[in-house]
């Protein structure tokens, strides 16, 4: 008789102990819920900035497209007139 209500207590242990993680592990899916929830909130709320910005550059891009390519103009001869003076030191040292 006595094995019998070990038995019983070590079984009545056992469920104590899984109630107990299966209260712990509701409360984790709880807090893993809410996490996934702010996370997407976050996702949106990025994603709704990369949109806004990407259309602040494309306006951007836009406005600058006429003189950019001035620049680039003048950028080129700017190299073009550093190279042909580099050019001129490495004769003036070889020679």
């Amino acid at each position: 008789m006595s094995e019998l209500v070990e038995r019983l207590r070590t079984v009545r242990e056992k469920i104590i102990r899984i109630t107990e993680e299966r209260r712990l592990l509701r409360e984790r899916i709880a807090a893993l819920g809410a996490t996934e929830r702010e996370r997407i909130q976050q996702l949106d709320v990025l994603q709704a900035r990369v949109a806004e910005l990407e259309k602040e550059n494309e306006v951007l891009r836009a406005s600058r497209s006429p003189q950019a390519s001035t620049d680039t103009l003048g950028t080129k001869q700017r190299i073009d007139e550093l190279v042909n003076e580099i050019d001129r030191c490495l004769e003036l040292l070889n020679t």
